[in-house]
């Protein structure tokens, strides 16, 4: 398994003027039921239900919402950056300014925590972090991605 597997170059919200965290995590919702074809509403309704088990914001400003849904057959991920950093109960308190939603099929619980992993690990390289909140267009986001994964492949 691999991100680029998971991204695709219009599954992207950059510098986006969200105000809170609900409003991008219904934003991001719309942006994936337009790609992937999955109910928007359902998927926030479960976005919200997770964020209420606790926080999925991991930290320097990143958060990891995530969800299992039904009729799809391989994780997918969408990303937005953000203008103003916003409030998701961080255990830092630093504002989220970049957010990787994680949407998984919801009969393969072993292809979720592996997507996670991938997320994790690849969202601890803080030249990528930096790179990502400069970037200014979807391209430069996937290019910034891609070039992260292709160096710690290497």
């Amino acid at each position: 398994m691999n991100i680029n597997d998971m991204l695709s170059d219009d599954a992207f919200l950059v510098n986006f003027k969200g105000t809170s965290k609900k409003q991008v995590l219904e934003e991001l919702s719309k942006l994936a039921e337009s790609k992937i074809g999955i109910n928007s509403r359902s998927l926030l309704e479960n976005l919200t239900k997770r964020e209420k088990l606790g926080s999925t914001a991991v930290g320097n400003g990143i958060a990891i919402p995530h969800a299992n849904v039904t009729n799809i057959d391989k994780p997918y991920v969408f990303v937005s950056t953000l203008v103003n950093g916003l409030d998701f109960n961080s255990s830092d308190d630093i504002p989220v300014d970049i957010i990787f939603l994680l949407i998984a099929p919801d009969n393969k619980g072993s292809e979720h925590l592996q997507a996670l992993a991938l997320i994790s690990r690849l969202l601890r390289n803080k030249e990528l972090t930096t790179k990502l909140r400069g970037c200014k267009s979807k391209e430069s986001a996937l290019a910034v991605i891609s070039q992260s994964i292709r160096e710690e492949a290497a």
